[in-house]
């Protein structure tokens, strides 16, 4: 048996595309004093993998040509020599691009054991992992979110946009409306996500609609896009507004010179509103606790996980391209195996 690996071949100047990956075929490692064996079941894909491709985080080791490609996963353990990770555990952690892979508890971020074991896998990239903890964390912990705030969320149709209208109501908001993009796309934020209503930002005008929806002003605003649209929402908030800070997909493909220049910043301070972003992995030792509250929802049909799936370690490179071309609706992630058995 052979552990098939992705490696990078080559910086991308946009998004990226497979012709940026090479795949390259190695021994399953050797368990290792200290460290546990895992078998791949699922592997994940986020849009903060560009800037690793780019080495542009400052929180990242430089990935280098011919490196394996970063990236976290759910994963069996096969052999352990590390307590915390016991053998045939199921485990959500950073393992790469690869079939097999040796971890430990010491690697930050810390893996973490999926405990809710009568629900799929898969969940443990989309709700019960750092996807819904982020949309959890940025309502409750970061929005200080309230039943009558007037709530709106952009990249609605993404990994974590997917949840938040439904992890919002679950916590008791009245109302909720997303931004994406296409016809097809704000149909089933509406049908299938718990969004009461959607705005096509590439089929309609975004002020308008804004003023369409939110006629007194905007509460909360939970934002995976940035730039223009950011800007167009500063310009209509509310006294106290909160905006929560997730992410900004619609500048990752643009150096710094092209970057929007905002021009409602000075909304901030007329409205006493407060911006703010957060780290997911900051809030590593409540994973437990955030995992056993999403899974009771999902349980009692409050959640409802939308989960992008592709099969085939092979099939990656494409998954993550699918991020920067609109063509994935909810967490995007590939199925590489079946656990083992017994």
């Amino acid at each position: 048996m052979v552990n098939q690996q992705w490696v990078l071949a080559e910086r991308p100047e946009s998004y990226p595309q497979p012709s940026h990956f090479r795949m390259v075929r190695g021994d399953i490692p050797k368990l290792q004093s200290g460290k546990a064996l895992v078998k791949t079941l699922y592997l994940g894909v986020a849009p903060v993998m560009l800037r690793y491709m780019r080495n542009d985080t400052a929180f990242e080791a430089p990935l280098e040509i011919g490196d394996l490609m970063m990236g976290r996963g759910v994963a069996q353990v096969l052999e352990s020599d590390c307590p915390e990770l016991p053998e045939g555990s199921v485990v959500q952690a950073r393992i790469g691009w690869q079939e097999y892979a040796l971890i430990d508890n010491a690697q930050r971020p810390t893996p973490f054991l999926l405990e809710h074991h009568d629900l799929p896998y898969s969940h443990g990239l989309s709700s019960l992992g750092p996807t819904g903890f982020t949309a959890l964390i940025g309502l409750r912990e970061i929005g200080a979110l309230k039943y009558d705030d007037k709530i709106l969320v952009s990249g609605a149709a993404g990994g974590v946009g997917s949840q938040v209208a439904q992890i919002a109501k679950a916590l008791g908001a009245s109302r909720v409306v997303g931004i994406a993009g296409g016809a097809e796309k704000c149909r089933l934020l509406v049908e299938q996500l718990g969004y009461d209503a959607a705005i096509d930002y590439k089929g309609s005008d975004l002020a308008e609609a804004l003023q369409h929806h939110f006629p007194e002003g905007i509460d909360l605003f939970y934002d995976n896009v940035g730039g223009p649209v950011l800007d167009e929402v500063l310009a209509r908030i509310r006294r106290r507004a909160r905006i929560v800070i997730c992410g900004s997909i619609s500048e990752y493909l643009l150096p710094a010179e092209a970057q929007h220049r905002f021009k409602n910043l000075q909304q901030l301070g007329r409205q006493d509103a407060r911006m703010e972003a957060f780290f997911v992995f900051d809030y590593g030792d409540q994973y437990s606790a955030y995992a056993s509250e999403l899974a009771s929802w999902i349980r009692a049909g409050l959640l409802q996980p939308k989960e992008d799936i592709s099969r085939g370690i092979e099939s990656l490179p494409g998954a993550l391209t699918d991020l920067y071309t609109g063509a994935n609706i909810g967490a995007r992630m590939v199925h590489v195996a079946d656990p083992v058995s017994g």
